[in-house]
């Protein structure tokens, strides 16, 4: 008759040899090397597939380590020994540090519950009704005279703007710049710096006006803060909310100033005119029900929101559209009558993206064109006809294209994303009554651009990939230089005045680099924005304005 173990507690072990934990050290270890590798590639490879797979690697390792210590613990004659220890850890840990979202390149991030946190406070506005054209939107505003301009700000910076997505010519270059090459932090000032609603969007500025969208509660709000003194104007509002754990909450569009009219989209496909100086509604409407589709369809098919800034060209409204698969024909851009509303034409097969449609003169012929979910298309102004397509292949609800078309030259286009994706430069030109559209070159090592836009500079393309700043060679797709690791940008964004790169990292701080092809040079490097931060600055002359989805800060620069 068989003996069994007696443990020194005096309780009975099961027969036989105790469990051992040398596969728990090999699955371990094997986890670590995996995510090694998988690091070690990541900057030719993807930094977002690379921790996709380091974090599934080392969880499923992690789970067999519990499952044989457990196994362990129970042969011992202490079952609930590794379930009691892992609710104590998750508790614990829950109790210390609050979940804070993904990174860009799917890292989950977490928060100190108990940190002294700077409180970052949102503006409001005296509540005070503006007579609209529209029964279902109520603006806020201050006094008439919000217009005018603090007496501080010197008239060269008051009449500055940067009206649209990607600055002036919706490109994000700065043609010129009109402050000194920062070198010390002395000569950036901070001008106001507060809280603000939660979304991506950025700041569209005219004069004294500096215009965004943001999400506070359940309203989604246009607002418009005075540019010399961070003061809120006037706040036009929405009932309606978007939000995704991987995406996070609010807006991610920006608005377009034309004239003394503003045009901006929310999250949820809703689509402002108002008028610039009061929030006073001249039209809106619903994008998603123009479409056919209701929000919950439309974030099955678009998870990250709606986020296509307008394009406000010889008199109409135009943006993406789309539509829900195989109901009706899916339209790839509308566009509305920038004075009533009123819907002129749609055109294009293909499903919306998360790019904004471009103006751009190609093979000397104007033309809008629109980065779509599997294409890239050029379209006639007037009405909308396809002019050419080529294939520019993404999934809207997993791999999505973000970057917009960046022309190169009177007959190219650049077109970017990230993923692994890469560039592609395509020469577009007119060959008879036809249009063409033939590939210069295709690289998925070089301009891997995610959330950003490649800044063209002639032959030279600056742009963050795969979260590394990189200067390329637009004639051959060869890197000049690619940012150092430890210095990565991480999915920020970048914008390229004059000379100047002005960039914003990911973790918040602001960076002015050379834009120069010799070598990655940076002038200097400022704290800023003290969390997360995918939305594109603006530049208004000698103004920089940063922000993310808890604050916005103006910086005023030294004059040339």
């Amino acid at each position: 008759m068989s003996q069994s173990n007696q443990a020194p507690s005096g309780k009975t072990h099961p027969p036989g040899e105790p469990p051992r934990l040398i596969g728990a050290a090999i699955a371990l270890a094997l986890a670590i090397l995996i995510t090694a590798i998988a690091q070690y590639f990541a900057p030719s490879f993807d930094h977002q597939n690379a921790n996709l797979i380091g974090l599934g690697a080392l969880s499923i390792a992690t789970l067999y380590v519990l499952f044989c210590l457990h196994r362990l613990m129970r042969w011992s004659g202490h079952p609930w020994g590794v379930p009691a220890a892992m609710l104590v850890a998750a508790v614990s840990f829950g109790a210390a540090f609050q979940f804070d979202g993904f990174s860009g390149e799917m890292l989950p991030q977490f928060r100190w519950r108990f940190a002294s946190e700077t409180v970052h406070e949102l503006k409001s506005v005296t509540p005070q009704t503006v007579e609209t054209t529209e029964d279902s939107a109520t603006a806020e505003t201050t006094a008439p005279d919000a217009t005018g301009t603090d007496e501080s700000t010197d008239a060269a910076d008051s009449l500055v703007s940067s009206p649209q997505f990607l600055g002036p010519n919706r490109n994000g270059v700065y043609p010129q710049r009109s402050f000194a090459k920062p070198t010390s932090a002395d000569q950036v000032h901070v001008v106001w710096d507060h809280g603000i609603g939660d979304g991506w969007s950025s700041f569209a500025v005219a004069g004294d006006h500096a215009i965004t969208l943001e999400q506070r509660d359940d309203q989604e709000c246009l607002t418009c803060y005075r540019l010399s003194d961070g003061e809120l104007i006037w706040m036009q509002q929405h009932q309606g909310l978007h939000q995704n754990p991987l995406g996070g909450v609010g807006p991610r569009s920006t608005p377009t100033i034309d004239g003394d009219r503003v045009y901006a989209t929310t999250a949820t496909g809703f689509l402002w005119c108002v008028d610039q100086a009061t929030g006073a509604v001249h039209w809106s409407r619903d994008l998603l029900e123009l479409a056919g589709w209701d929000q919950v369809a439309f974030e099955v098919a678009a998870p990250w929101g709606y986020a296509c800034s307008p394009l406000l060209v010889d008199g109409l409204c135009v943006l993406p559209l789309g539509g829900p698969v195989g109901e009706k024909p899916v339209r790839s851009l509308v566009a509305l009558d920038a004075q009533s509303g009123d819907l002129v034409w749609t055109a294009g097969d293909d499903q919306l993206s998360y790019a904004s449609p471009v103006l751009v003169t190609l093979d000397g012929q104007r033309q809008i064109v629109s980065v779509n979910e599997k294409t890239a298309s050029g379209h006639r102004i007037e009405d909308g006809v396809v002019l050419w397509t080529f294939q520019w292949p993404g999934s809207t609800n997993t791999g999505a294209t973000c970057s917009s078309a960046v022309p190169v030259g009177a007959d190219r286009l650049l077109v970017g994303k990230g993923y692994g994706g890469g560039s592609a430069l395509v020469r577009v030109a007119k060959q008879g009554d036809n249009w063409a559209a033939t590939d210069v070159w295709r690289s998925n090592r070089v301009l891997k651009t995610k959330f950003n836009h490649t800044c063209v500079d002639g032959d030279v393309g600056y742009g963050i990939s795969n979260g590394s700043l990189q200067a390329v060679n637009l004639n051959d797709a060869t890197s000049y230089w690619t940012q150092p690791r430890r210095w990565r940008a991480g999915q920020g964004q970048v914008v390229l005045v004059e000379d100047v790169l002005v960039v914003q990292d990911e973790a918040g701080e602001v960076v002015f680099v050379d834009a120069s092809i010799e070598d990655y040079h940076e002038l200097l490097r400022i704290p800023a924005l003290d969390s997360k931060t995918w939305n594109i600055p603006t530049v208004a002359g000698r103004y920089v304005l940063v922000r993310n989805d808890r604050q916005a800060i103006c910086f005023q620069l030294t004059a040339k």
